[in-house]
C-alpha cells in the first residue's frame, strides 16, 4: 500500500505524468505478493562544503524512477566511471539477484563522493 501512495504522491506533485503513474500502479499489482525487494540507492557527497546525503529505497517496480531522483552531479560521476545507469536499471527490471549492483568511490573538487546501488 505504501508504494501505491508514493506513486500517487509523485503524480500529485507533478514528478510523473498520468500514463507513468498508471504503468507503475499496474507493475505494482502484477508483482508477486510477499516479495519485498527494493532498489536501494545511497549517495554521499559534499556540495560547496555542505554534506549531501541521499538515501532512497524504491520497490523494484519503481526502479525506473531512480534517475529522476539522482542529482545531476551523481549522474555525471556515474558516466565518468563508465556506468550506464539506464542499462543498469533495465537489468533490475528484468530480474537480478540480491546484492550490490554498483559501488563508486570518487572525488569531486577534492571532496569524496560515494554512490551505492543494491538490491535488497
Amino acid at each position: 500500500m505504501e508504494e501505491k501512495r508514493r506513486v500517487l504522491e509523485m503524480l500529485q506533485a507533478g514528478a510523473i505524468g498520468l500514463e507513468e503513474a498508471e504503468a507503475l500502479l499496474k507493475a505494482l499489482e502484477e508483482r508477486p505478493k510477499g516479495e519485498a525487494r527494493l532498489l536501494r540507492v545511497r549517495v554521499q557527497a559534499t556540495d560547496k562544503g555542505k554534506p549531501v546525503r541521499i538515501q532512497l529505497n524504491l520497490p523494484l517496480a519503481l526502479a525506473q524512477m531512480v534517475e529522476t531522483f539522482l542529482p545531476q552531479e551523481a549522474k555525471a560521476k556515474l558516466r565518468e566511471k563508465g556506468v550506464d545507469l539506464s542499462a543498469l536499471l533495465q537489468e533490475v527490471r528484468t530480474g537480478i539477484p540480491e546484492g550490490k549492483l554498483l559501488e563508486v568511490a570518487a572525488e569531486e573538487d577534492g571532496e569524496p563522493v560515494e554512490i551505492l546501488v543494491e538490491v535488497v
